[in-house]
């Protein structure tokens, strides 16, 4: 009953984050690179980096930090990690076979039953290297596409917006502030 409850408050935050995305303030291409960045940092699977490559990305882009993060964080969260991780490992398996597969595993682990201490450690290092190598490969094959693919799109959707403030400031001067204040 609890992780029912749980799920379905972690859900409404996600629900949040993207309302707060949409009232940002900044110009709408820098607002699109930033969710761009969030879209492509957030798919990739690097997340004790995620925070300084957020940073550096936005900064090296001009994009919105603040956009990016939240992106990210509507990305990749408690409900999203293992799926995209999975995904990920399934991309970089169909990109690079056999280096991570099953059957390698299996054979590095009949390896190490007959293997010394140093031998079996280097043995499971380079099992752990390969699958690090897989999961990065197939989480970038997925980041790069989706992120370029999220820019056209974002910038869509905030010059609507702009056009949307814009129309409705014109329509009714003075009281747009109090309208985006409240809300």
């Amino acid at each position: 009953m609890g992780n029912c409850y749980h799920r379905y408050s972690v859900i409404k935050a996600l629900i949040s984050l993207f309302h707060n995305l949409l009232r940002l303030q900044g110009t709408p291409v820098a607002l699109a690179r930033g969710t761009a960045v969030g879209v492509g940092i957030g798919l990739a699977p690097l997340s004790p980096f995620k925070s300084v490559l957020l940073l550096f990305f936005t900064l090296a882009t001009k994009s919105s930090t603040v956009a990016a993060f939240i992106t990210c964080t509507i990305i990749c969260n408690p409900l999203t990690y293992l799926p995209l991780y999975y995904l990920a490992y399934v991309v970089g398996n169909v990109l690079l076979p056999g280096r991570a597969g099953w059957t390698n595993v299996q054979f590095t682990l009949v390896r190490v039953q007959e293997a010394g201490l140093v031998e079996a450690t280097v043995l499971v290092g380079h099992l752990g290297l390969s699958a690090m190598v897989v999961l990065l490969t197939g989480g970038l094959a997925l980041a790069v596409p989706v992120a370029l693919f999220s820019y056209p799109v974002a910038l869509h959707v905030f010059r609507r917006r702009e056009r949307l403030r814009s129309a409705r400031s014109f329509t009714n001067p003075g009281n747009d502030a109090k309208k985006w204040n409240q809300s």
